[in-house]
């Protein structure tokens, strides 16, 4: 990673924009970042972070305050940044969410923040992504490194550094975990936590699953668990107790399954023995039972077969009438149908001759009357036709009226439409003049109140002023005094100068006027002794009288200008004057906002009043026209209407409305149609009734019967000749199987009948004492069988609690392990212990870099051991001293020595952790602070290392206040505060 180019604007402490140019400020591959403390160094690298991340280092990104305090509100902040990743070189836009005035109205809105990357090719810069997450995924892919790493091994923050080279070992693991991903073995130690804690669970599982087995065991064989197979004490010991004590309860269920077994066939043998001897009793008493109730059948029959004589001759009459019975009903038949039609004759005649004026009913008439009819019907939709007419006229009528009443009350309210737009144009007039005053009047008012706040001022400062001249005059008295005192002390000093030298005048040593050795005559004090130190005493008074009264001097001073600039914006007028003329001012303003606040509601009323009126106007127009076409229509359909009404009353005649004609005269044509077809029947009827009457008369003879009328009478209801037939042929049967059963040779010479109820008793108590042997022999085989089954389950679940428990015990162990107990006699973690190879690794090549830095004197030792208190170790850091050739703890080294170790430690680090990330090129470092704790001889030193990270390419900016380092490096950007932001000068 190289950076060419940075710009910021309205970023951290600078107001505008400020750019930096790395490829020229890095050319000689060392340049400074200079300024005083708080002028914003650091800001640039912050930024630098910005544009890649979206976020600052440090305290500084929590606040997340990135927005200049001394920038404009219509200055976005932005950083742009320009820097070539691998092969790619990109430019880096980003924007943070932020505050700016609305475009309409007044407030402010929240602009949401952006990001833009572009990459440069040979036909200019094309973009890559405009979304903050694909941009920042971009970046962060190509460069490898989070923003922790980066602000460590980019940035190189030295405070960081010296806290972590002094820091104890679980607090250094903090910051080495930011740079290292440790997570995989993080993931295995809680990976193997929880298979630790799954595995207990599941041997706890196990244990009372097996529990459980041999308790069902006891419950199926009706025995005791031994107390050494207790819930807590199963598989805790060799697991070969188990298996015994399952293989004795089966045997003993095995032998009590022999013993029902046995039981069980004598119970059977003895209950067959008794069945047969109760089955052959039931059968003999059974054959007594059939032959006594075959003889009461026998008599019972015989005496009903003398009521059956007059039923046999009854079925002979039916069976010889039955032939008969189609053409006696078809006779009888004829003969109603005949009586029928000759009634019907009489009904139709009587319900013509009311109808017929006159007229003989034939088939002729009936055509004519049908004819007449079918033309009256077929004008009936016409009738339909002309209520529909009738209908819609009346509904015309009213639409003409409600349109004529509404082309009137129209008329009438387009007649104020003048006076109400004028109105309402007159109050936006109004309004707008107000809207237009209004900025005016404000700014008076601002001015005004600004004005009388300016007096007010003016009159306090100038009470103060007054007070503030008194001081001045007095501590120019005080300072003309110490003054006076000052250079009388100086003169009587200076008058026995002479007796003050020869106070230090020695027998033997030179004169320090004139270089005698000898003092004849030394002169003496005639006036008040007055020493150097009183003199200085008496100037420093003097001093600091003057500078006193320098203060209060310009503390006049700038009262005296304050109070001419207030008084020339506050006027001449009283404080009185102005309040009065700014209330006035006020309430003309409030007014004025009033009537422009309406501005809007009026221009709306007024839209809303024009837009009223065209649309009534189109109303009244489209009334208007639709009031004609519906007159037009009405008229016309009048006219249809009269026409048709005209035909109706024509087809009606003398009858009220054509529906009552056309019923009328259908009426008309059902009745002589009617007597027409009756005739017509009457002579058919009779002449069938004489012909079938004559054939049931020759059949009946043939019969044997004397006329129709008896054979008539011996004709049987329907199904009673099969009735007779079922209970005569009934009778018959039953009375020979009932002689045939007596004739039986099993019901002749029977034995005396047996005690069946004496063997039932007998049998029931053998069947018993069967039933309760086979029931003991079923609850022998079944818990026997079930012993089977659970002796299989109960040794596959001891077999895999066995298991269970070794995989435990190594899962145990391992956890324990990787977690600093059980078998790691270093108590190191998984974690610790892979940061503390990299942390060996970082001290190897640091070593290098403190070595040449110390002149020799120092390298890094990494520490495995114990931490204070047993804590655990494995990340401790120590120097070794070549002067001493002693191990030295990295907090005993001085102010400078723990800066070159720092920044050793730093730089160390920064290649373990680009070697870690996959070899990414930081053709750019920048180092941050510290050099002021260096002596001449390790600033040379120091310098000379950062001369060796700039060979092959490299560019090494150095952040520092310290002035020597200007002399050192010549290529420097320097940062200069104001009291209106930062900026790089010129």
């Amino acid at each position: 990673m190289r950076l060419h180019s940075l710009s910021l604007t309205a970023f951290g402490p600078f107001a505008g924009t400020v750019e930096v140019n790395f490829d020229e400020v890095g050319r000689d591959g060392l340049f400074l970042l200079w300024g005083p403390t708080g002028a914003g160094k650091t800001t640039l690298l912050d930024a630098v972070v910005f544009a890649l991340y979206g976020t600052v280092p440090g305290a500084r990104g929590e606040e997340k305050r990135l927005r200049s305090d001394h920038a404009a509100t219509a200055i976005r902040t932005e950083v742009s940044c320009e820097l070539t990743l691998g092969v790619e070189r990109l430019r880096v836009v980003r924007r943070p969410e932020q505050q700016r005035p609305k475009k309409r109205g007044e407030g402010v809105t929240t602009e949401q923040a952006r990001l833009t990357v572009q990459r440069l090719t040979d036909g200019g810069w094309e973009p890559v992504s405009t979304r903050i997450d694909e941009g920042s995924e971009h970046l962060r892919t190509r460069l490898g490194l989070d923003v922790h790493q980066f602000c460590q091994v980019v940035l190189l923050p030295q405070g960081d550094f010296a806290r972590f080279l002094r820091a104890e070992p679980e607090h250094r693991g903090e910051l080495l975990r930011t740079l290292f991903d440790v997570g995989r073995f993080a993931s295995a130690e809680e990976w193997l936590a929880d298979e630790r804690a799954t595995a207990r669970e599941r041997v706890a599982v196990q244990r009372a699953r097996v529990s459980t087995l041999l308790a069902r065991v006891a419950q199926v064989a009706d025995v005791d668990v031994p107390e050494a197979l207790a819930p807590e004490l199963v598989g805790g010991g060799g697991g070969h107790a188990v298996g015994p004590w399952v293989d004795r309860v089966r045997t003993t269920a095995g032998a009590r399954l022999a013993e029902a077994s046995v039981r069980a066939e004598g119970a059977a043998t003895d209950a067959g023995q008794a069945d047969g001897e109760l089955a052959a009793a039931r059968a003999l008493a059974d054959r007594h039972d059939r032959r006594e109730q075959a003889i009461v059948e026998l008599a019972a029959l015989m005496d009903r077969e003398r009521e059956l004589i007059a039923l046999r001759a009854e079925r002979d009459a039916g069976r010889r009438a039955e032939p008969l019975r189609d053409c006696l009903e078809s006779a009888g038949r004829a003969a109603v149908l005949a009586e029928q039609a000759v009634a019907a004759v009489g009904r139709a005649n009587v319900a013509w001759a009311d109808v017929a004026a006159g007229r003989d009913a034939d088939d002729e008439l009936v055509r004519e009357l049908r004819d007449e009819a079918a033309a009256a019907r077929a004008l009936l939709p016409e009738v339909d036709r002309a209520r529909e007419l009738q209908r819609r006229i009346e509904a015309l009528g009213l639409r003409i009226v409600r349109l004529t009443t509404a082309c009137e009350r129209a008329a009438r309210t387009a007649e104020s439409w003048p006076a109400r737009l004028a109105e309402q144009e007159d109050r936006v007039v109004r309004a707008r003049a107000a809207a237009v005053r209004l900025p005016a009047e404000l700014e008076a008012v601002a001015a005004a109140t600004a004005a009388i706040e300016a007096t007010r001022t003016a009159d306090r400062l100038e009470a103060r002023l007054a007070e503030g001249r008194r001081t001045v005059q007095e501590r120019r008295e005080a300072w003309s005094g110490a003054r006076e005192d000052w250079l009388d002390l100086r003169a009587q000093r200076l008058d026995g100068m002479a007796a003050e030298l020869a106070t230090r005048l020695t027998d033997g040593g030179d004169c320090p006027v004139c270089g005698a050795t000898e003092h004849p005559r030394p002169a003496t004090h005639t006036g008040p002794v007055v020493s150097t130190a009183d003199e200085e005493a008496a100037h420093t008074a003097a001093e600091t009288a003057e500078a006193a009264l320098m203060a209060a001097s310009g503390e006049v001073d700038r009262q005296e200008r304050d109070l001419a600039a207030l008084r020339a914006r506050g006027g001449e007028a009283p404080v009185s004057e102005q309040s009065t003329a700014l209330g006035g001012l006020r309430a003309s303003a409030r007014e004025t906002e009033d009537l422009a606040r309406t501005l809007t509601a009026a221009e709306a009323l007024l839209a809303d009043l024009l837009a009223e009126r065209q649309a009534a106007a189109g109303r009244l127009a489209a009334d208007r026209e639709e009031l004609g076409a519906r007159t037009a229509e009405r008229e016309a359909l009048t006219g249809t209407l009269t026409e048709l009404e005209r035909r109706l009353d024509l087809a009606r005649g003398e009858d009220p409305d054509l529906d009552t004609r056309v019923v009328r005269l259908n009426d008309t044509v059902e009745r002589c149609q009617a007597l027409v077809q009756a005739v017509a029947e009457e002579a058919r009827s009779g002449e069938s009734a004489a012909t079938a009457l004559q054939a049931a008369e020759e059949r009946a003879g043939g019969a044997g019967f004397p006329d129709v009328l008896d054979a008539g009478a011996a004709l049987l209801e329907t199904g009673r000749l099969a009735a007779l037939d079922r209970e005569l042929d009934g009778h018959d049967r039953r009375l020979a199987v009932v002689r045939g059963r007596l004739a039986e040779p099993d019901l002749a010479g029977l034995e005396q009948r047996p005690d069946v109820a004496e063997l039932e008793e007998r049998c029931a108590a053998i069947t018993r004492r069967r039933e309760d042997a086979v029931s003991e022999l079923e609850r022998a085989r079944r818990c026997s069988h079930a012993l089977d089954v659970l002796a299989g389950d109960v040794i596959s679940a001891e077999t895999e609690l066995a298991e269970q428990r070794a995989w435990a015990d190594q899962v145990t162990a391992l956890a324990d392990l990787v977690t600093g107990r059980g078998s790691n006699t270093l108590r190191m973690r998984l974690q610790s212990f892979v940061l503390a190879a990299r942390l060996e690794q970082v001290a190897e090549v640091a070593s290098r870099r403190l070595l040449e830095m110390s002149g020799g004197r120092y390298t890094f030792l990494h520490s495995d051991a114990h931490a204070r208190h047993g804590a655990r170790g494995g990340l401790g850091l120590d120097v070794f001293d070549e002067y001493t050739g002693c191990r030295r703890p990295t907090k005993t080294l001085s102010g400078g020595e723990g800066f070159m170790a720092s920044l050793a430690l730093a730089l160390g680090l920064a290649d373990v952790v680009t070697a870690e990330t996959g070899g990414v090129q930081l053709d750019t470092l920048f180092v941050d602070e510290g050099f002021g704790s260096l002596d001449p001889q390790a600033l040379d030193a120091v310098m000379t290392v950062l001369d060796e990270l700039r060979r092959g390419g490299r560019t090494v900016g150095v952040i520092s206040h310290v002035e020597e380092l200007r002399t050192r490096i010549p290529t420097r950007v320097a940062v200069v505060a104001g009291r209106n932001g930062s900026r790089l000068a010129g």
